[in-house]
């Protein structure tokens, strides 16, 4: 019997009991087992295979409160393919090889509420490290919804650009001096606080140093038609005010990180995005690729089979997309999250398992990986199930923020499965 079967066997024998004695007692164990301080300093592939493992435990257990989804469904098609890089690149830094791994998630009004990319963020970051918060964007200055673990208010009224997108969804059109008052919160529960700001503007931007509160260094750097301020604090706090410039004219974004080894998740979200309509968004593929992702979350569709759907229409959109964003980023992994199930006029939507198969068909032809949310959820018409346990909203298509974080938290879990494998086989 080899080394790695018969670790697992008494793994599974000793959770076993481990689970037999709390239930007994009535005790519910807490989603983090295992704090930073306990990890060793120097992991290898099979220590992070046993990690790995009491994570899927905990997150089994707590999955088995709903039982109108499919956990046994939960997870990434063609991940070891599509995804090796980026599973390397997690262990890298769970090693000290590496400080930082970025992900970028794009979606639509699923994903621009926050509450399923912060779910999946924060579970991420409790495990891999806590970079940051990430890209944030004044969505409600731009008469709009934003996440609810950050507030970005001023006393200047700006103008808002849709197209062409930007890297936050949005671009906010700036006329003159102003100040933003940024202030997270620990909504997720975890960590949120930061160290340094790097603010995404256009290229004649320029922050003044002397007008920049509590800040110990601002390095600024030109790419293309782009500016970035790089704001490093003097210490860290979950505050901070950033002036504006009259030579900024546009805003696309502000990633607030931490001087931390970890990982950085970040996410934009627009409502009633689709491919249909971000096909041709080629300057917000160029500014994703100031971010550096080392990987991508697709998260579309859902509102590409709304309306009257036309299969050959959906493919030649979502080719355009892949088209234009494998220009930018041409060896990066992508991680399609197919669209929800919902509903359509009062029935059963099924044009929406006819996007899933275009995107799966297209992600299998060209090694991509896949994540089929509505599977997990339950399969055709699991959106009535949903909205019966207070997890869907009464349209049917949206859903409610307890809804949102139970979906971040299976991608999560699909995730911590792939990287599980990959720590598994890795030596093989």
């Amino acid at each position: 019997m080899k080394r790695r079967e018969l670790l697992l066997i008494l793994l599974m024998l000793f959770s076993s009991v481990f689970l037999l004695i709390f239930a007994k007692s009535g005790y519910v164990p807490d989603a983090e087992l295992f704090s930073e301080e306990e990890y060793p300093e120097d992991l290898n592939s099979l220590e992070e295979f046993i990690q790995s493992y009491y994570l899927l435990l905990d997150s089994d257990a707590y999955l088995k409160n709903y039982s109108f989804i499919d956990p046994a469904k939960n997870e990434i098609q063609n991940n070891q393919d599509a995804l090796e890089p980026f599973y390397l690149k997690l262990l890298q830094l769970r090693n000290g090889l590496r400080d930082e791994v970025v992900i970028y998630q794009i979606g639509d009004s699923h994903v621009q509420s926050g509450y399923f990319s912060g779910t999946a963020r924060s579970a991420l970051q409790k495990y891999f490290g806590n970079a940051g918060r990430g890209l944030i964007f004044p969505n409600k200055l731009a008469k709009t919804n934003q996440p609810d673990d950050y507030q970005i208010s001023s006393d200047t009224r700006f103008g808002r650009i849709d197209k062409p997108r930007s890297m936050g969804g949005f671009t906010l059109a700036n006329q003159g001096e102003s100040e933003l008052r940024i202030k997270t919160n620990s909504f997720f529960k975890i960590d949120c606080t930061f160290d340094q700001a790097l603010v995404y503007a256009d290229r004649s931007a320029n922050l003044a140093f002397d007008k920049q509160p509590g800040i110990k260094h601002l390095d600024r750097a030109e790419i293309g038609d782009y500016s970035i301020h790089h704001l490093s604090y003097e210490e860290a706090a979950n505050s901070a005010v950033i002036a504006l410039p009259a030579s900024l004219k546009e805003l696309y974004g502000i990633s607030l990180e931490r001087e931390e080894a970890g990982l950085l998740y970040h996410s934009m979200g627009v409502n009633g995005a689709g491919f249909y309509n971000l096909a041709d968004s080629r300057e917000m593929f160029s500014q994703i690729a100031l971010l550096k992702p080392d990987l991508l979350i697709v998260s579309l569709g859902t509102n590409d089979a709304q309306g009257t759907f036309r299969a050959e229409v959906m493919r030649k959109n979502l080719q355009s997309f892949m088209a234009n964003l494998t220009l930018e980023h041409p060896d990066v992994p992508v991680l399609f999250t197919l669209p929800p199930d919902s509903r359509k006029n009062g029935k059963a939507n099924k044009d929406i398992t006819a996007v899933g198969k275009i995107i799966s068909d297209y992600a299998r032809a060209n090694n991509y990986a896949v994540w089929d949310l509505q599977e997990v959820m339950g399969g055709n018409s699991s959106v009535a199930k949903w909205r019966a346990n207070s997890m869907a909203a009464k349209d049917h298509l949206h859903f409610t923020p307890k809804g949102y974080m139970l979906q971040g938290h299976l991608l999560y879990q699909a995730m911590i499965k792939g990287y599980k494998t990959f720590s598994e086989t890795r030596d093989k």
